[in-house]
């Protein structure tokens, strides 16, 4: 692993490091005005949520790396205090890079990237038409991280009013697919959030056993990965291996006769049929023709496929029978 100490690096080194790790990052496109009523839009991707009573978000607009003077948005926010938030999807992405440009003071970004106003409820700055969730916010504290070139200023903000399209909605929760957001990543890098890139873990239930009551010939296998340790490790008790024991001595002397009757562990692996795989393996141990330490890895191997199928009481089986002393009490020949 290198290591960087950004005192010893240049600015603009220490800023592509910091955005090529810190991400994805969401984007707030924000809108804002002067004290003449001159409109600015730009966005800005050091954003994110903090709290939600009440609800409140931070933006920072950084000073420019080059010269260290401040951002349009930074000042109008500093002078009016009001300022609005709109996600950005991805039929947006193209045209939030174009209002990104460095415009002089007075160009109206909404006109040069093409986007259309919607009026605010509360404060003065318009939202953006084509984002699916706007934010209305009131700025609260500044905070000032260094002054310098590349030093960023965090605006702490109230959120005094929420928009969300009705096409955001499946029922009454926001969809993500609907929402089809991007976030930032390092130097010319986007990231959409939809399609493969969205999967669901719902959050524990309850508190698991834990990785440190895993048993060890488990926890440090080198075929199950740190994920697939978690499901394990996410159960309430340690299930019973004496049990799971007896029950696979009838199993295997039955096996001859099993239906369906697979005969190919890897092919059965492979297409993500873990009790198929656990049953070709298994007719194989009795034949005596694997080692032990095959037949432990290949059980290890079934617990991941399980894993996979969302199946942990299978998994936790495979798992704790591929303890070798277990293994030795099966029937074979």
């Amino acid at each position: 692993m290198r290591t960087f100490d950004p005192k010893e690096h240049p600015v603009p080194f220490v800023h592509r490091l910091l955005l090529s790790g810190v991400a994805p990052r969401p984007i707030a496109l924000v809108s804002s005005m002067d004290e003449e009523g001159h409109v600015n839009l730009s966005p800005f991707s050091f954003f994110n949520a903090f709290g939600a009573n009440p609800p409140v978000i931070v933006v920072s607009p950084a000073y420019r790396g080059i010269d260290g003077t401040p951002k349009h948005s930074f000042e109008n926010i500093q002078a009016t205090k009001d300022f609005t938030v709109s996600a950005v999807s991805h039929a947006m992405v193209e045209q939030i890079s174009l209002a990104s440009s460095d415009y002089e003071r007075g160009v109206d970004e909404y006109v040069k990237a093409g986007f259309t106003k919607i009026p605010s409820r509360i404060v003065a700055p318009p939202g953006v038409a084509e984002s699916p969730f706007v934010m209305e916010c009131r700025l609260l504290h500044h905070h000032d991280t260094g002054g310098l070139p590349g030093s960023g200023n965090l605006m702490i903000a109230e959120v005094l009013m929420f928009h969300v399209k009705d096409s955001a909605f499946d029922g009454e929760r926001i969809d993500p697919r609907r929402l089809d957001l991007v976030a930032r990543m390092g130097y010319n890098w986007y990231c959409r959030a939809n399609g493969h890139a969205l999967f669901e873990l719902p959050k524990p239930r309850h508190a698991g056993i834990g990785f440190d009551v895993l048993p060890s010939f488990i926890r440090e296998s080198d075929v199950l990965t740190g994920s697939q340790l978690a499901r394990l490790a996410s159960v309430q008790e340690l299930p019973d291996a004496d049990t799971i024991l007896e029950r696979w001595k009838e199993d295997v002397a039955a096996i001859d006769t099993a239906e369906p009757h697979p005969d190919d562990f890897e092919i059965e692996r492979r297409m993500g049929n873990a009790h198929h795989a656990l049953l070709a393996l298994l007719a194989e141990w009795k034949t005596g023709s694997l080692d032990t330490a095959t037949v432990t890895r290949r059980l290890q191997h079934c617990a991941a496929v399980a894993l996979k199928q969302g199946d942990v009481t299978f998994a936790w089986e495979c798992a704790l029978m591929s303890l070798p002393q277990r293994l030795a009490e099966l029937p074979r020949g």
